[in-house]
């Protein structure tokens, strides 16, 4: 019986998600019997995580200079658990969005993949898609679950009460998930219909990114490209200039609703507020030290500036710089999206074309990325690039300026953990509290399973 409620608490939030579509029920009974209930099922996978805690494992958050009373009564224990990278995060009452936000989803590709093929309507063709697009979504829920977790079971059963959740190792999940979306990603339909669903650019662009994140940076340039030039045909697919968004004071009203958003691909994120941006940027960007920006943002005509305000001041960075100063979120506008954006392809490409020793290919990409960001005239490529391993170091640079304070340069941190370009960052990898200080060791690159899991898997290890 225990092994049947891993994921019992997010199958039940799947069931009352997905009413719009259809009523999916337990095995035994009946489920969806036409292609719009399968899609309903794709739309339905809601794509929300709660009561996570990786954001605050990034290298650039910095929460109250004060200490443990402030950042406890105004973060709560799991933030400041993940702050201190502990190994026990969660408490047993608590659900981890880590853990619980993936298997909720997994469910219902699972159903769409079992069922789809039996649909009493549609064409092969379009069958096949949306097996393709469960396929996909499958993998990636696998990936992200490995990613927190290392060894993570592999589910490929819509059943609560017969299915597989033993463990299997990261490089088991690795073979799943690149044998999945390698078969997958082709029959993917061209083009998008939702930023839940995922067509084929986004699909490539998906692949590539796992690729990426585990190193295969030639196998991740193949699939990045053909997402890169497939985007380049996609009419609602475009980079926002922020130039023509700010106002005289510096500042930015951004677009974040992905519905209008045209830089967003594959929406996969914590919450999703209608305001300009999400209070998580708030948390994330309170009290940001000077020398972070200063490493970060080294062209003070770089629009992404006006994301950031002096907390004295309240004066966006872009408009007036304040040296010596900790730095907040000069709006309530960033949430973060553990999918893909349009700005990722971007910077992936450009790292992957640099490891290559596409070095000339590579800045073109970042030039075309910076005209958006940058004011005119700053845009090219700083002289002192020169060679591959610095071209390789701005690219990740720009892709750390594209998501500052989103939380998401955890998963980068992993990445490059053993790779001799950065090993500098290493020194950025330190918290405070108060007087006390924390710096990330290697084994806490991977969480510990949450208890609320453990007290159903009692032989899941310790860690």
């Amino acid at each position: 019986m225990k092994k049947s409620i891993v994921i019992i608490s997010s199958i039940i939030f799947v069931l009352s998600s997905c009413t719009e579509y259809l009523d999916v029920k337990p095995r035994g009974y009946d489920i969806a019997s036409k292609v719009e209930h399968y899609e309903g099922l794709l739309y339905g996978s809601d794509m929300v995580m709660t009561d996570i805690s990786f954001p605050y494992m990034s290298m650039e958050c910095y929460t109250d200079p004060d200490g443990y009373a402030n950042a406890y009564s105004t973060a709560g224990t799991i933030t400041c658990n993940g702050y201190k990278w502990e190994k026990d995060i969660y408490r047993e009452d608590q659900q981890a969005g880590e853990w619980n936000a993936f298997t909720s989803i997994l469910y219902n590709s699972n159903v769409v993949i079992a069922g789809i093929m039996d649909a009493e309507d549609g064409t092969e063709q379009e069958k096949q898609a949306i097996m393709s697009e469960a396929r996909m979504l499958r993998a990636w829920c696998t990936f992200m679950m490995s990613q927190f977790f290392g060894d993570v079971p592999i589910i490929t059963k819509a059943s609560t009460m017969s299915n597989d959740f033993s463990l299997r190792s990261a490089a088991e999940v690795k073979d799943f998930v690149i044998n999945e979306m390698s078969e997958a990603v082709e029959g993917l339909k061209d083009i998008p219909e939702h930023y839940l669903r995922i067509f084929k650019p986004s699909g490539h662009g998906l692949f590539g990114k796992i690729l990426f994140m585990y190193g295969e940076y030639g196998d991740a340039l193949a699939q990045l490209e053909k997402s890169y030039e497939m985007l380049k045909s996609q009419a609602d697919v475009s980079l926002i200039d922020y130039r023509t968004l700010m106002d005289a004071n510096g500042d930015i009203d951004y677009m974040v609703r992905p519905d209008t958003n045209p830089e967003r691909l594959f929406y996969f994120m914590p919450r999703l507020w209608d305001s300009v941006y999400a209070s998580m940027y708030n948390m994330l960007m309170y009290g940001v030290r000077n020398d972070m920006v200063e490493k970060f943002f080294p062209d003070r005509h770089d629009c992404r500036l006006a994301f950031l305000s002096s907390v004295s001041s309240g004066t966006s960075l872009y408009k007036t710089y304040r040296a010596k100063e900790t730095y907040a979120a000069n709006m309530s506008n960033i949430a973060t999206n553990v999918g893909l954006d349009l700005s990722e392809i971007y910077t992936m490409y450009a790292e992957c074309l640099a490891r290559a020793g596409k070095t000339g290919e590579a800045a073109d990409v970042l030039t075309e990325l910076r005209s958006c960001r940058l004011d005119e005239g700053h845009e090219a490529i700083p002289s002192e690039v020169s060679g591959k391993d610095d071209m390789v170091r701005f690219a990740f640079y720009e892709r750390m300026r594209e998501q500052f304070g989103f939380g998401t340069s955890w998963f980068d941190m992993k990445r490059l953990w053993n790779d001799p370009l950065f090993q500098d960052l290493k020194q950025l990898y330190v918290h405070t509290l108060g007087t006390e200080t924390f710096t990330l060791s290697e084994d806490r690159l991977i969480m510990a399973y949450p208890p609320a899991v453990l007290s159903w898997h009692p032989e899941y290890p310790s860690k």
